[in-house]
């Protein structure tokens, strides 16, 4: 898929949305010196393209998910990836599926209430027609989880972005 043409004031949007996702269209104006107009145009253009979710992220610890696991899946027969992976990504636990190379073909993360509930997880996977093997690995403590940080594709700078 190639990348969508985005500038830098469409950067900055996305920059000052990762800081604050709640941020009102006049204070984005006024940190980027850009008018209200021309913000709410540009947001509604990054949504629209889907280049820009916004969502409130929820600590699982706080609302009881304290285990939180990584696991590898062996699909065979190969053809077989994209509906295992359908069938996983309906899985309401499940926070992360890809696609990935090596000796497995898919990764999942998931969060659960318990080591119980895990054992349940893997248990109704294990039934999906297609996954041959299984690598589970617990994570004891998640240090960051973060979005991509955008000065890795496009430096900050500071511009009058306001269109008559």
């Amino acid at each position: 898929m190639a990348a969508i043409q985005l500038d830098e004031l469409d950067f900055a949007i996305l920059r000052a949305l990762q800081k604050d996702g709640r941020m009102s269209f006049t204070d984005l104006a006024k940190e980027l010196n850009a008018s209200v107009g021309t913000i709410r145009n540009r947001y509604h253009r990054l949504a629209e393209e889907k280049t820009l979710t916004v969502f409130g992220r929820v600590n699982p610890e706080h609302i009881g998910l304290n285990v939180y696991a990584h696991v590898q899946i062996a699909v065979r027969p190969a053809s077989r990836i994209d509906e295992v992976a359908a069938e996983i990504a309906a899985i309401t636990e499940v926070s992360f599926l890809a696609m990935i190379s090596g000796d497995y073909e898919l990764e999942v993360n998931v969060m659960c209430r318990n080591n119980q509930h895990l054992i349940e997880i893997m248990n109704s996977v294990h039934k999906i027609d297609g996954i041959f093997s299984t690598k589970t690995t617990m994570y004891l403590r998640v240090y960051k989880i973060a979005q991509p940080d955008l000065h890795l594709v496009r430096p900050l700078e500071t511009k009058n972005w306001s269109e008559n």
